[in-house]
């Protein structure tokens, strides 16, 4: 049974750069309420081959022979690390339901199999591995930001195995609180390039500080270790899109499409 926790990323805060003139303006400063070419810039992608758990094989790079695929040791130690192994690759493909820990077809794995109270298995899903949270290895409309952690064929708990699987994206809106129908989960930007997706909701409000482990409420991101509300980049609004005391709207280049961040500028 795997158990899947979402990556956090702490986006830096970049200066702006031109800006787009707005006919709605904040109130008293002259500044355009909506300033869509904030600037900034997307980091390199992390090295994900590099960072994947050392073993006889790379979970990212898939170099094991021809018919076998890298996935965690299915006879793992019991304690330590859990070592990749070249195992027989399944046939499942990728986002197909599975339930066998070697189902899935070459470079992907079984995540979220789980039981339910009559001790009936439900299915998971075959995700393609990736590592470090480097999304260049995820296919369109995913992202490399589930961490992948399993359980000892003992028991016990968890055990990160230094590995990630890259899953669906772009699933919610960030401005709308109710766009994702778990509670407990809330619309979140969940990597530097702008991708969203729904993750564990946060506590950190917006003001507050924040890190890779506090992430912020719905409706704000964690920008230079403080939680900024996310705002409509859009012209021509009726009303500006950030209060008063927030700054204005500015869209940067790590935002997605259509978002901004309530930004103090000069």
């Amino acid at each position: 049974m795997t158990r899947t926790t979402t990556l956090c990323f702490l986006l830096l805060s970049t200066a702006c750069s031109s800006k787009t003139e707005d006919p709605a303006t904040s109130k008293d400063s002259g500044i355009p309420s909506v300033i869509l070419d904030g600037g900034g810039s997307i980091p390199d992608p992390p090295d994900g081959s590099a960072a994947c758990q050392s073993g006889s094989c790379n979970y990212q790079s898939q170099d094991c022979p021809s018919g076998q695929t890298c996935v965690p040791s299915a006879s793992p130690p019991a304690t330590g690390d859990w070592p990749p192994s070249c195992e027989n690759a399944g046939t499942v493909g990728e986002g197909q339901p599975c339930s066998g820990w070697n189902d899935c077809a070459a470079g992907s794995f079984c995540v979220g199999v789980s039981q339910d109270a009559d001790g009936g298995v439900q299915p998971g899903t075959c995700r393609r591995l990736c590592c470090g949270g480097d999304w260049t290895a995820c296919g369109v409309g995913q992202s490399c930001i589930q961490q992948l952690y399993l359980v000892r064929p003992g028991g016990g708990d968890p055990v990160y195995a230094n590995a990630d699987v890259c899953a669906p994206v772009g699933t919610c809106d960030v401005l709308d609180p109710k766009s994702c129908s778990d509670p407990n989960r809330s619309c979140q930007i969940v990597d530097p390039v702008g991708n969203v997706a729904c993750a564990p909701a946060g506590t950190a409000a917006i003001g507050a500080g924040c890190s890779e482990k506090v992430s912020c409420v719905a409706g704000a991101s964690c920008v230079g270790g403080t939680c900024r509300r996310l705002c409509k980049a859009e012209l021509g609004l009726p009303e500006p899109p950030c209060p008063t005391e927030e700054g204005v709207c500015v869209h940067f280049k790590r935002d997605p499409e259509g978002v901004g961040e309530c930004t103090h500028v000069q």
